[in-house]
This record gives structure tokens, sequence and C-alpha cells, in this order.
């Protein structure tokens, strides 16, 4: 038995034996590191502008709507016009061919050679200009009407109709030939240009 025991034990030992005895280290390995390129640092690209908060939304009242009272406003056509501008006509010599005539009567004679854009410019320049003056009444040769003429040579033709029955007083003619420049020179509304053909 001894001998069993001997030949259990001598294994065991050899074992612990060999455990125990230090083994010659191995030579470190050398890591091998790859050398990289540095990151490059992270740029923030800012392509757009940050929009700014929404505005609070306020809702507006709505005002409450007046009506104003609308001025009855009639608008003659241009044949309205047609007898004033003959009436106008027969006032001018025929060899002058450019004028312009006002809503109102008012008209005003250019030389033949002056170009339209220029008759119109000077004619609303001149009667925007006027200051109430003298005015000389002539009765007209061959209209049923008279003209009133100023010194700056703004002319206004006045129908006989307007008067009603009777003759008129002279102080009711030059009051109306007076309105009427006055009221063209406010509105500057041209209803005919007659040029030289």
């Amino acid at each position: 038995m001894r001998n069993l025991f001997f030949y259990i034990l001598l294994p065991c030992i050899l074992v612990s034996c060999v455990k125990d005895t230090p083994k010659t280290p191995e030579p470190p390995t050398p890591v091998e590191t790859t050398k990289e390129a540095p990151e490059a640092p992270e740029v923030l690209q800012i392509d757009t502008v940050p929009e700014p908060p929404a505005p609070p939304i306020v809702k507006e009242i709505p005002k409450p709507v007046v009506k104003k009272k609308k001025k009855k406003v009639v608008n003659k056509k241009p044949d309205d016009y047609k007898s004033l501008i003959f009436n106008v006509q027969l006032g001018i010599h025929p060899d002058r061919k450019n004028w312009i005539v006002f809503k109102n009567g008012t008209y005003l004679v250019f030389p033949n050679n002056t170009a339209e854009k220029d008759a119109i410019r000077a004619a609303k320049k001149l009667l925007s200009n006027y200051k109430a003056t003298s005015l000389n009444i002539n009765k007209s040769s061959f209209a049923k009407g008279w003209i009133a003429s100023t010194s700056t040579g703004i002319y206004n033709y006045i129908d006989r109709a307007e008067f009603g029955r009777g003759i008129p007083k002279k102080e009711n003619i030059l009051k109306k030939g007076m309105e009427n420049i006055a009221g063209d020179s406010k509105g500057l509304e041209i209803v005919y240009i007659n040029r030289p053909k």
C-alpha cells in the first residue's frame, strides 16, 4: 500500500513542481501603431441666419365703417361738350388752329407750331396760377353768348342759356365768367384739344 501511495503522490508532486518553475519571459511584442492624421477640429458651419421668434399674433379689431355721403358727380361724355366746343370755335379766328378747351368753357389759344404736350402743360400752368383779376366781356359775334378775356390770354365762353329769360346784367355775366375760370383752375379738366392738320 505504501507503494501505491507513492505512485499516486509522485505525479502530483511533479505536476506541482512544473507549475512552480518560472518560465522565461517572452520579449514583449511591439505594438504596431499606425499614425493617423489628427482629426480636424469640428467646425460649425452657419449657412443661415437664425430666424427671429415669430411676433405674437395680435387680432385687429375692425374699425366701424362710416359711410360717407357721395356727391352726385355728373360725368359728361365728350358728346355733351359738342355745343360748347362749337361755340368756342366760333369765337376763335380760323387761322388759329391750336387751342384747348376746359370743362367750364375756359380756353387758351397757342401758336400753331406749339407741340401738343407743351400746349397742355402751358395751359394747365397758366390756369392754375390764375388770380382773380378783372375780366373784359364782349358779346360773341357768331355764338349766342359772351366771351370773357383776361390780360394773360385766358378766355371763357359764357353761354346765353345759363341765365334764363331776360337780358342778364353785366355784373352777373362777369361773375359767371370768374366762376367758370375759377372752377377750371381747380379742376384742370380738358374736354377738347384742337390741333392744326
